[in-house]
């Protein structure tokens, strides 16, 4: 057994003593009293949790410190614990690139050394970060593999939080129920277990997902619920960010001189726990506030301060609402020049959050400024117009208003003119992208009888031949093998070639037209498929599939199948890589096949300009079924390609799974 370094252990005492909960104390008291090395890793990887909750920073020199006595101790495991605490910290600092690829790392060590935790631990992780950055599809994927994991280890706790963040991933997608739904189930487990340090995460999640459905009596409850049990766990970061949820409530329910305390307490107990990014929620949210109560400079005040947040971070959300409360804060104080300019970037930044409302707002604002302007104009025009003559006064100003409504007719008859065109032009879009659709599902369907036809021809006919050959050849083999046995061996050798020419024209057979996508659906057949296709290659690979109904329409399985085909034998020939993984499965009202190797990587965008027939044949079968097709760069290599068809239930055949 190795001793720790001096240095090592002085860097444990010293990082030990900065965690200041209840349950970092007793931890602390366990590892100093604990000998085994592997204890002490267990114990201060429970510590470097309990500290991430209160300083982003600090955990990151825990990582580090856990990692060399992981080290020192020829922990793999203890490595793989370090790496977590390590993604955790760069997710939560919203660096991306280095959460994914070192969460990669540790799924990596769960995989060499089996350990299902560690492996759902980087799952679940993963899971998370694509959340945070609002790519659903894949942090579903993830957080499926890591459920499942759970579900098989009947790891109660853990399966809590795999439960959690499922929720979360629907209630990003707007799917309150089915949030509500996982995250009770999360509720449930954490108070049969007695886990609070989670809890509270539990009820900020469903104070959040009730919020969403405007059940804002749940909501508050459940966030004063979970308020209450984090100050008791001395958790500051979670209790701010709950307050600044109540904040926002009491706002919307109009309640807003019961939300200023709320929004401050939040602010305090965030800058206590040092969530520098966290605080752009509550600073906008006390904004708002303080508009609403025509306290407009307080509200401008502490808009720019997150403001100001929001551009050191680079963050963009909430920027829209940023935008929105500044502009509002100047048309209060009278300014509607500066209103306008920020209501003008609110609408550039995302048109989709610009209401009915916001759009009489901007008006508004345009009204005022024009209004100001125009007074301006009249008041030094009125100053010039004195020194002359009534006469010459009145003859200017109906020149100007016969010229004004000149132009106005005239532009109003240009919008007029130029909305029937762009709507005719609209109109004759639409109808070529329908003609072309057309014409491609007809060369599609024509391919596809052409295969069936030639496989038919094939195995009906060349093959069925080519069985009486092999076996008129075993027969005279048998009988001139008394009479001549070389010439009978001879014999034997043509049959055997024969056989296995055979054995190649079925191949070909059933590869264009494959009998188990009729007979046993897509999912099985897919599985041939990759079997048939790389069992003569060094290729290793994964397949599977989820809520996939066991016949959909005969187009989507045939396109999603050659699809699956030309993706592979892109892989075989031009990838270099060791494994693929090949999932099946539906979300979201579609079917999914995701495929994902560890090659040398691929740029699609270039593929496409160069007019790769394997690409636009791809690009072609997927719009007739009118899908998405999506390629990313795995990571550390390699390449991921998403296809997504949209699904209903005309499309699942009467003899199929319903769902």
């Amino acid at each position: 057994m190795k001793k720790i370094p001096l240095t090592l252990f002085l860097a444990i005492c010293w990082t030990l003593c900065i965690a200041q909960s209840p349950l970092a104390d007793s931890l602390r008291r366990e590892f100093n009293r604990s000998k085994d090395p592997i204890q002490q890793i267990e114990l201060y990887y429970a510590l470097a949790g309990e500290v991430q909750m209160q300083d982003l920073d600090l955990s990151l020199a825990y990582a580090d410190t856990l990692e060399k006595m992981a080290k020192a101790a020829k922990s793999l495991l203890g490595e793989a614990k370090a790496l977590h605490i390590r993604g955790k910290a760069f997710q939560d600092k919203g660096d991306k690139a280095a959460a994914i690829s070192t969460l990669l790392q540790q799924l990596e060590i769960g995989k060499k050394i089996k350990d299902q935790g560690t492996q759902a631990d980087a799952y679940n992780g993963l899971g998370g970060t694509y959340q945070d950055f609002f790519q659903n599809d894949s942090a579903q994927y993830y957080l499926l593999l890591g459920a499942k994991l759970r579900e098989k280890m009947g790891d109660l706790e853990n399966a809590a939080s795999a439960y959690s963040n499922l929720g979360n991933v629907y209630s990003d997608s707007e799917l309150h129920d089915k949030a509500i739904e996982y995250l009770e189930k999360a509720l449930e487990i954490r108070l049969k277990t007695g886990d609070e340090r989670r809890t509270v995460f539990t009820y900020n999640n469903l104070a959040v997902a009730h919020g969403a459905k405007k059940d804002y009596e749940k909501s508050l409850d459940y966030f004063y619920k979970g308020i209450a049990m984090a100050i008791k766990n001395d958790n500051k970061f979670v209790a701010g960010v709950m307050l600044g949820g109540v904040c926002h409530l009491l706002h919307e329910t109009g309640k807003d001189q019961e939300a200023i305390p709320k929004c401050e307490q939040s602010i305090q107990y965030l800058q206590e726990a040092k969530r520098e990014t966290n605080l752009v929620f509550p600073y906008v949210n006390l904004a708002a506030v303080y508009n609403s109560l025509g306290q407009a400079s307080k509200g401008l005040s502490y808009a720019f301060k997150g403001y100001d947040l929001m551009q050191k971070f680079q963050l963009m959300d909430p920027l829209a609402v940023y935008y929105e409360e500044i502009a509002h804060s100047y048309e209060l104080l009278g300014q509607p020049q500066k209103a306008l300019f920020w209501f003008k970037k609110f609408q550039a930044l995302d048109d989709s959050l610009f209401t009915v409302e916001n759009t009489k707002v901007l008006a508004d604002m345009e009204a005022k400024y024009q209004t100001q302007k125009k007074e301006t104009e009249i008041a030094q025009q009125q100053l010039r117009l004195e020194k002359q003559e009534n006469q010459l006064f009145q003859q200017q100003t109906w020149i100007w208003g016969l010229g004004f409504g000149f132009l106005a007719f005239a532009l109003l008859g240009w919008l007029f003119w130029n909305r029937f065109r762009l709507r005719k032009k609209v109109e004759l879009d639409a109808a070529i992208i329908q003609e072309q659709k057309l014409g491609l599902s007809a060369v599609i369907e024509a391919q596809e009888s052409e295969r069936k036809r030639i496989a038919k021809d094939l195995h009906d006919g060349i093959a069925q031949e080519m069985v009486a050959l092999k076996l008129g050849f075993s027969a005279l083999q048998h009988k001139i093998a008394s009479i001549a046995p070389l010439e009978a061996q001879q014999v034997g050798q043509l049959a055997e070639q024969l056989d296995e020419s055979c054995t190649e024209v079925r191949n070909i057979s059933h590869t264009m037209l494959p009998p188990m996508l009729e007979q046993h659906g897509l999912a099985p057949s897919l599985e041939m498929l990759l079997r048939n296709t790389l069992q003569g290659t060094a290729l290793q690979y994964e397949f599977e599939s989820s809520l996939v109904p066991d016949h959909l329409d005969e187009k989507i399985e045939i396109g999603i199948y050659r699809v699956a085909q030309e993706l592979l034998n892109n892989v075989i020939k031009h990838a270099q890589a060791h494994k693929v993984m090949v999932i099946l499965y539906l979300a979201g009202g579609s079917l999914i096949l995701r495929m994902e190797d560890d090659g040398r990587g691929f740029d699609f965008e270039q593929a496409r300009s160069k007019g790769s027939m394997g690409i636009l044949n791809i690009l072609s079968r997927i719009n007739t079924l009118g899908g998405v097709f999506q390629t990313e760069s795995a990571q550390p290599n390699g390449t991921i390609s998403v296809i997504r068809i949209p699904l209903n239930d005309s499309v699942i055949s009467k003899h199929g799974t319903q769902y």
